[in-house]
C-alpha cells in the first residue's frame, strides 16, 4: 500500500509513562504547521546570531535549561521551567523586545507542546516525521548543529542533553532500518527538480545560482546530478567563496553581485539561497534593467527570511516560487511507502522507551549520590567536632565517635519510619533496603 504525505500519529503518550521527569518541559514552536513563511520569517534566526541570541536568553534567565532550533520549517525554542506561566509570558515579551515581534502575533502563531508531548514531538521531528516532506535528512543535520552549539553555551541540563543525545540516535537507525528518506530530498534538490519540470529542461536553461552556503551547493550539486545546465553561472556577495568550489560543481561562470540586474536579462532560472536577514534583489530596480520583459523569468527562493522582494511576483512573465510553494508543490509528488512509516513509528516509540529508562536511572543515580553526599557530610562535621581538641584518641572515645556519626545517619529514617502511612509500607521497604531478615 503506498500513501502520500501520510503521518501516522503514534500511541506514545498512551505508554505506561509516568512523565514525571519531564512535567517541566515545555516547547514553543512557530512552524510550517502554525504559520505561512511571511511569518516565520519573522521568527527566523540566523546561523550567525544564534550564539547571540542564547547568550541574551541565559542573561534573562527566563528558563532553567533551554535549546534552540531554527531551520526553513520552525523556529522552536524547547525549555525546562517550574513556572510555565512565568516563562511564557517572559518570552512572549522577549520576542516583542529583542526580536520585534508584537505579542499578539507571537501568540497567534505559536503553539505551546508540554511534558510528554514534547519528547514525542522531538523524536519524531530528528527522523523528519514532522516535516513537510516527510523523511527529509536535512532536519538531522539542522539538530545536529544546533545540539553542537548548545552544548558550546552550556545550556541544556541533564534532560534535553539526554533527549537529544536519544533522538539523534533514533534518527539515525531509522534512516538505516527504513526508507524513509529514500524518495526524499533537500528543499535544494525540490527546487531544481521543480525548476526542471515548469521552467526546464534544464539542459536548455541559463540558471543563476546566489549564495555560497550549504543550500546553495546542494543546488549546484543537484543540478549537476540531473545532466546539468546549458549555463550555470553562480554569486555571491564575497566572489572568492564561489571561485572556491566552481570547478566541483561545473559552474560557467561566477559574476560580481552588482552586476545582478544587468545579468537577470539573460537568465531563465534564478536559484536564491544567499542567507540574508532580509530582501536583497528588489523588482524595481530589476525594471530599470530589463530589456524584454516577454521574456519568461523563474525564481526560486529557498531563503528564510526571504531574500527577493515579493514584488517580482507581480511583474509581468515573473514566476516567484518561495520555500513554501516549492515544498508544498513537490510533497505531491512524493510517495511515502506505509510500511516504512509504521517501522520508523516503531523504532521511535522504542527510542522513547529507552529515554525514560536513563532518566529513571539518572534520578536512581542522583539520589544515591545525594544520600553519598549526606553521609559523607555527617561524617566530617562530626569528625570536625571532636577533632578540634585532640590528634589521637582512645579506643572508647572512636567507640563513641562512630556511634554518634550513625546515630545522626539513622535519625530521620528512623524518625519517618515511626509514621504511619495508608499507602507507604515503610517497614517492608526499609527491611529491604538494610537487608534485614523478616
Amino acid at each position: 500500500m503506498v500513501v502520500k504525505n501520510l503521518v501516522l500519529k503514534s500511541n506514545y503518550i498512551k505508554e505506561v509513562f509516568t512523565a514525571k521527569e519531564v512535567k517541566d518541559l515545555y516547547l514553543f514552536t512557530v512552524n510550517h504547521n502554525t504559520a505561512p513563511v511571511a511569518v516565520r520569517e519573522k521568527f527566523a534566526i540566523p546561523e550567525y546570531s544564534l550564539k547571540e541570541l542564547i547568550k541574551t536568553l541565559k542573561s534573562l534567565r527566563l528558563f532553567d535549561s533551554f535549546f534552540v532550533l531554527s531551520t526553513c520549517n520552525r523556529t522552536e525554542i524547547y525549555f525546562i521551567s517550574s513556572d510555565e506561566d512565568n516563562s511564557l509570558r517572559n518570552l512572549y515579551k522577549f520576542f516583542a523586545s529583542h526580536i520585534g515581534i508584537e505579542e499578539k502575533l507571537v501568540k497567534e502563531y505559536s503553539s505551546i507542546l508540554k511534558n510528554i508531548n514534547v519528547v514525542n514531538h522531538y523524536f519524531r521531528l530528528a527522523c523528519g516525521l514532522e516535516s513537510l516532506v516527510i523523511g527529509e535528512k536535512q532536519i538531522l543535520s539542522q539538530i545536529k548543529s544546533a545540539y553542537a552549539v548548545a552544548q558550546e553555551e552550556h545550556i541544556l541540563g541533564n534532560i534535553l542533553e539526554l533527549m537529544s543525545q536519544y533522538a539523534l540516535k533514533s534518527a539515525k537507525e531509522v534512516h538505516k532500518q527504513t526508507n524513509l528518506s529514500a524518495n526524499s530530498q533537500s528543499i535544494s534538490s525540490a527546487a531544481v527538480d521543480l525548476a526542471n519540470n515548469i521552467a526546464g529542461p534544464l539542459k536548455t536553461k541559463s540558471v543563476m545560482v546566489l549564495g555560497a552556503g550549504n543550500v546553495a551547493k546542494l543546488a549546484l550539486e543537484h543540478i549537476v546530478k540531473t545532466g546539468g545546465a546549458k549555463e550555470t553561472i553562480a554569486l555571491n556577495r564575497s566572489p572568492h567563496r564561489v571561485i572556491e568550489f566552481s570547478d566541483k560543481y561545473k559552474i560557467d561562470r561566477t559574476i560580481a553581485f552588482d552586476d545582478i540586474y544587468k545579468e537577470l536579462n539573460d537568465v531563465d532560472i534564478l536559484i536564491c539561497a544567499a542567507g540574508a536577514p532580509h530582501f536583497i534583489i528588489f523588482a524595481e530596480q530589476f525594471k530599470n534593467y530589463r530589456k524584454d520583459s516577454s521574456k519568461s523569468l523563474y525564481i526560486f527562493d529557498l531563503s528564510l527570511p526571504r531574500n527577493i522582494d515579493s514584488e517580482f511576483g507581480k511583474l509581468p512573465n515573473v514566476q516567484l516560487v518561495d520555500i513554501d510553494s516549492i515544498q508544498s508543490i513537490y510533497s505531491k509528488t512524493i510517495q511515502t511507502n506505509y510500511k516504512d512509516i509504521k517501522s520508523s513509528e516503531e523504532l521511535v516509540s522504542k527510542h522513547i522507551k529507552s529515554f525514560f529508562s536513563s532518566l529513571d536511572n539518572e534520578d536512581t543515580n542522583k539520589l544515591i549520590r545525594e544520600i553519598r553526599e549526606k553521609a559523607e557530610n555527617i561524617r566530617k562535621l562530626k569528625f570536625e567536632k571532636h577533632s578540634k581538641s585532640k590528634k589521637q584518641f582512645t579506643k572508647e572515645e572512636v567507640d563513641y565517635i562512630t556511634k554518634n556519626i550513625v546515630n545522626s545517619i539513622l535519625h530521620k529514617p528512623i524518625k519517618l519510619l515511626k509514621k504511619t502511612h495508608p499507602e507507604i509500607n515503610y517497614s517492608k521497604v526499609v527491611r529491604e533496603i538494610m537487608d534485614l531478615l523478616v
